[in-house]
């Protein structure tokens, strides 16, 4: 046989049958077990990842979300258009219904602070007399935000007032050390409860009282540029078992919230704290939750201390009371939200807090600490994707719902779920970090047709669509999809 022959023969019948397995073997390599393809009017294959909730295993049960009214709302609650800007906050129609708000009690001055903002009012007049008046529009502020649906108001402090710190400040020591005096917690707890007592009296539905705010950091007199105190552990303990007694013997229907430590793995003041703090028999009664900041924790992280928590018997539920993203510069768009969605994403998987709470709700900074973006000469406001991100959540997320299982055939898809305490409505959250879109199909979900609601570059939290039994979903390049079946 001739080498003309040879060729001939390999061309017309061996090389065709090699092509065509090896057109089949990357047909297989592209779907993968459990995942399937459908064909859209061109011909063109679309891969589907399928999303699987088991209602049977169940989580957590949520509380809420919520952010702060910190330093803004002592302007911005005096602005006529602030009723506008605590809708897009508070009102579950028009905005992204948080029900959770942090009123900060402020320490007053002398206070040594680079920004007018950050130097906070205090109610006190002189020890033991008091004029709301004197904040008068941070308080404004938070009762409209009540109005609006906040049934949980924290009241937390970032210092002392001025007069009971060692430093004559309430921007910390001047060594960075503890600031507040033994022989002053009892007068500093007296403080504390008597305001609680005075927003009770004013309607205000106040659930928790924070005396301390990221003991561990080192406030320096004049460097922080905002209030501030370090707090030792055993003064952690100290202070915050006054201040429950305080609370006790009122019988204010009001529980503390400790220790506001500023990252989940801290071994001195989030992990051994808790079992120090379970020891004392007043703060054991006293304390229903343990109350830590997201900063500078990442994945491996809140595995760990998943992971330590999960080891003690009749743990008390999380809550991550505050959290921003600490970088320059506003960001507008979605590179922002994903990291807030993915943060908010592994707390509540991760972690299983049963509240989450941001920063500032309002800010006027270059930076990413925001929900509403405000200027101050105008008095306009901006409000950026990171808001609608945390919408896909607080929006659909009724406090009293529980997170239950759901798996992700693709694993760069983020997905949690989310059932209504009267089984009437579930949540599907569903973030999508890829710069492609990704195809998904919904099953252990029987009521339809299911409601699509997306923040992208082109949405704002608004419904785009609904997906019927059998049917899938493509999730937009680089977004957070709500699905929410049952009750709207």
């Amino acid at each position: 046989m001739t080498s003309m022959t040879i060729r001939n023969i390999l061309y017309r019948f061996v090389l065709p049958v090699i092509c065509a397995a090896s057109f089949c073997l990357l047909i297989s390599c592209r779907e993968p077990a459990g995942e399937k393809s459908k064909s859209d009017d061109r011909g063109v294959e679309t891969l589907i990842s399928q999303i699987e909730l088991n209602s049977d295993v169940v989580y957590q049960t949520i509380e809420g979300f919520g952010a702060s009214g910190c330093w803004w709302a002592q302007d911005v609650g005096g602005w006529e258009n602030i009723d506008g800007i605590l809708k897009w906050l508070y009102d579950d129609e028009v905005g992204i219904g948080l029900n959770i708000y942090r009123y900060n009690i402020g320490a007053g001055e002398p206070s040594k602070t680079w920004d007018e903002w950050r130097s906070t009012q205090t109610v006190e007049v002189s020890p033991g007399v008091y004029d709301l008046d004197r904040d008068r529009n941070a308080i404004t502020a938070m009762k409209k935000a009540v109005e609006l649906g906040a049934d949980t108001v924290i009241l937390f402090a970032n210092s002392p007032p001025a007069r009971l710190t060692i430093s004559g400040y309430s921007s910390g020591a001047e060594d960075g050390g503890p600031n507040l005096p033994p022989e002053n917690e009892q007068e500093f707890a007296k403080y504390l409860v008597d305001i609680t007592e005075l927003m009770l009296n004013e309607g205000i539905p106040v659930k928790y009282l924070s005396p301390i705010n990221e003991p561990q950091w080192n406030w320096k007199t004049g460097e922080n540029g905002q209030e501030g105190c370090h707090y030792k552990p055993e003064q952690v303990i100290s202070l915050s078992g006054k201040v429950a007694a305080e609370l006790e013997k009122r019988s204010l229907p009001v529980k503390i919230s400790i220790p506001e430590s500023g990252k989940w793995l801290d071994k001195e003041y989030t992990l051994d704290l808790y079992k120090k703090v379970m020891e004392d028999k007043i703060l054991s009664k006293a304390v229903d939750h343990w109350a830590v900041h997201s900063y500078w924790s990442n994945e491996v992280d809140k595995k760990i201390v998943a992971s330590y928590f999960e080891g003690i018997q009749n743990m008390v539920p999380l809550h991550q009371t505050e959290w921003c993203e600490m970088a320059e510069g506003r960001d507008l768009g979605m590179d922002a939200a994903l990291i807030l969605a993915r943060t908010v994403h592994e707390d509540l998987t991760i972690l299983s807090v049963v509240s989450w709470q941001h920063w500032l709700a309002v800010s006027c900074y270059d930076y990413r600490d925001g929900l509403v973006y405000v200027d101050k000469s105008t008095r306009e406001y901006r409000i950026p994707k990171r808001m609608w991100a945390l919408g896909n959540y607080s929006k659909f997320i009724d406090s009293g719902s529980s997170r239950i299982s759901v798996q992700s055939e693709d694993e760069d898809i983020l997905v949690s779920a989310f059932i209504s305490e009267q089984k009437d409505k579930t949540v599907v959250v569903a973030i999508n970090p890829a710069d492609m879109k990704k195809a998904v199909s919904i099953s252990g979900i029987d009521a339809y047709p299911i409601t699509v609601y997306e923040t992208s570059d082109n949405h704002d939290c608004e419904p785009v669509g609904t997906m019927d039994k059998n049917e899938h979903w493509e999730l937009s390049p680089r977004s957070v999809t709500t699905f929410v079946a049952g009750r709207q």
